[in-house]
């Protein structure tokens, strides 16, 4: 199966909510977003990561809903005494009438600790591998109506690869009639060695002949339709493909002169162009 490397998950458990989000890279780059409470956690969640994926910009965010938060408040007991004794002597010093009572230490917040409870990592490793897991099927669904797309492409590939691979010996025959009749005008017109001439003009003609890069076209597509159909992660192997039909396209145009053929060649250059595009987007 091929994967896409874009897609979106999304999980929510206890007090957490993770999202997970996925983009295009020819590496795999994982970016983590957490509260500053679950920072001793990243390494775990981040290879909880790598155990899924291997190409992609991964960004994980987990964020705690603070509503549903717990925690402890405690009393600073000794400070709350030190309060009440400083009270009790301005009372007395400034002779000020009525009882010190609680609601005079309400304002003073360093009386209260609030120590927050401790985040449970089970729930929080199953929130965050449930994302995961629903990023991953966004992915493989993607994946499979890129692989339709690459199989239609690499079907117009082959027809126009196989048309290539008849227009060679036509190609290469005709461009030797034509150099032979050239220079038989010539010789008629000057007084050249014939034999000499034409063993030059076949040499020529066979440094012009296309039939290797046809031969490796052909080669290159049935691998490439081979990954296709094998699947996993396979983008790299194909990108590595497609450069090398791309090369074979440039050296073909550089070395024919049959406008037809280029014609042709061109129209391959275009069809690869279009994988190049899709294969991009897979792991």
């Amino acid at each position: 199966m091929i994967e896409s490397l874009t897609g979106y998950g999304f999980s929510e458990k206890g007090i957490f909510r993770v999202e997970a989000k996925s983009l295009n890279h020819r590496f795999l780059e994982i970016n983590l977003k957490l509260p500053q409470i679950l920072a001793s956690y990243e390494l775990d969640i981040r290879n909880l990561i790598k155990r899924k994926f291997y190409r992609g910009k991964i960004d994980v965010t987990v964020s705690i809903n603070q509503r549903e938060k717990t925690g402890k408040v405690y009393l600073n007991k000794n400070l709350a005494k030190q309060l009440y004794s400083a009270f009790i002597d301005l009372k007395k010093e400034l002779s000020i009438l009525g009882s010190i009572d609680i609601s005079m230490f309400s304002n003073f917040r360093e009386l209260f600790i609030y120590e927050e409870e401790k985040p449970d990592i089970d729930t929080l490793m199953n929130a965050v591998s449930e994302a995961l897991e629903a990023l991953h099927e966004m992915r493989k669904r993607e994946g499979e109506i890129i692989k339709k797309t690459l199989i239609e492409i690499t079907d117009i590939l082959e027809k126009k690869i196989k048309a290539l691979e008849n227009m060679v010996d036509v190609s290469y025959n005709n461009y030797i009639d034509f150099l032979k009749n050239r220079v038989k005008e010539l010789i008629a017109e000057n007084s050249f060695d014939e034999k000499r001439v034409l063993e030059q003009i076949i040499i020529y003609a066979q440094k012009t002949d296309i039939k290797e890069e046809v031969d490796r076209l052909q080669s290159h597509i049935i691998q490439f339709r081979e990954n296709i159909l094998e699947g996993g992660i396979v983008g790299k192997k194909l990108d590595f493909l497609l450069q090398e039909m791309n090369r074979e396209i440039n050296t073909l145009m550089a070395k024919t002169e049959d406008f037809q053929v280029k014609t042709l060649a061109i129209d391959i250059k275009t069809q690869t162009e279009r994988l190049r595009e899709q294969v991009q987007n897979i792991q």
